[in-house]
């Protein structure tokens, strides 16, 4: 499938001009159908007789979103949400007082809060500057003796992308847990957790993988996984669970076995019609190629960044180069608010988002270049 094709498959355009897929991003048809179907089934029939339908569903699902991050289908886990996946993470390591984190005071709550909650455990928690995302020596001077470095892939206001790879080698050079939240960035831009060296990686669904909300999932490299105790613990999180009285036995008997892989953080019954909508939505997706979707809304950005300089818009740059560009595009005027200037766009049915006093301009592959042209005359 091809750029014009996927543009057929969302609704959406022949609405609005959709610039907000770093909030909550539409969905194409084939996802909704994939979804009316179960729907269908369940409202018509009832589940199926034979569970293992459902199983080998959830299967594929897991193996859809190995292949988009160059994982095996054993290392992902299904989660509800981003946060739930980073705190996972934050509440199942054996965690000692001293232990040290590195993270950014730039990130989105759900990559701050659950480090800063370990400061109660004796956890220290180094905020490094947003200024310190571009200076990798900085980086790997406060990852010296740090036990984890947690990183967006895509900084959620200023778009700011982060190099795995040089982060990645980073950690393996001074022994550091390598832990990425994915969430603004991944669907939009390739992410290869094997050779960036990434040892666990949340994303949700909603944002740039155009899903449903409360579909998303969770990478644990099989290094780290010896690592993690499940902190959420249910019948699902152990290796018997689909025999119900020999895991009840043996869990009387003795210690808990867990399940093996990733799959031991899935605690209990999934949220079934919302996965099969995230399938849907990765193999569409990868059926157009990431590194095309990529080199797409680097285009758009490109024409939006060269029309708001010409209006003397202030830009939200933490760096330029390509490599670190995102699908995000923040800005301000000197002379009119960002709250104005998302009105004044919603009233010509554009929609961006108002975020800290930025205008944040976020399209996706369905938005077409004469789509960034509208925007910018409607801005002004």
């Amino acid at each position: 499938m091809n750029l014009a094709q996927a543009r057929t498959c969302f609704p959406i355009v022949q609405q609005r001009i959709y610039c907000n897929n770093a909030a909550i991003a539409p969905l194409a048809t084939p996802t909704r159908q994939a979804m009316e179907q179960v729907l269908a089934q369940l409202s018509e029939f009832g589940p199926p007789t034979n569970w293992q339908e459902w199983v080998g569903a959830l299967g594929r699902v897991r193996s859809t979103l190995a292949r988009l991050v160059g994982a095996s289908p054993a290392e992902i886990a299904f989660t509800k949400n981003t946060s739930e996946g980073l705190a996972t993470l934050a509440q199942g390591i054996a965690w000692r007082p001293g232990d040290r984190i590195v993270t950014f005071d730039c990130e989105f709550p759900a990559n701050l809060y659950p480090w800063l909650a370990l400061r109660s455990r004796g956890v220290v928690v180094d905020l490094l500057p947003a200024a310190a995302l571009t200076d990798l020596e900085q980086i790997r001077r406060a990852c010296r003796g740090a036990r984890l470095l947690s990183i967006s892939f895509v900084q959620y206001v200023s778009g700011f992308r982060a190099d795995l790879g040089a982060i990645g080698a980073i950690c393996r050079e001074t022994g550091t847990w390598f832990l990425v939240d994915a969430i603004q960035g991944l669907g939009a831009f390739p992410v290869d957790v094997k050779r960036a060296g990434i040892h666990a990686l949340a994303a949700d669904g909603h944002k740039w993988l155009t899903a449903p909300e409360g579909a998303a999932f969770l990478f644990v490299d099989e290094a780290l996984l010896p690592h993690l105790t499940p902190a959420e613990v249910g019948w699902l999180s152990v290796a018997a669970w689909d025999d119900i009285t020999a895991s009840q036995r043996a869990a009387a008997a003795g210690s808990l076995t867990w399940r093996p892989g990733a799959a031991r953080f899935e605690c209990g019954t999934l949220n079934y019609v919302g996965l099969i909508g995230l399938g849907a939505a990765v193999e569409l997706l990868l059926s157009v190629g990431i590194e095309a979707i990529a080199a797409h809304l680097l285009a758009l950005g490109d024409r939006l960044i060269s029309g708001l300089r010409q209006q003397g818009c202030e830009l939200l740059l933490l760096a330029d180069a390509p490599q670190h560009r995102s699908g995000i595009t923040s800005f301000r005027h000197p002379a009119q608010g960002a709250d104005h200037l998302v009105a004044r766009l919603e009233a010509a049915h554009i929609v961006c988002s108002n975020r800290d006093g930025w205008v944040r301009c976020s399209p996706h592959l369905y938005n077409a270049p004469e789509e960034m042209d509208r925007l910018l005359a409607s801005l002004f």
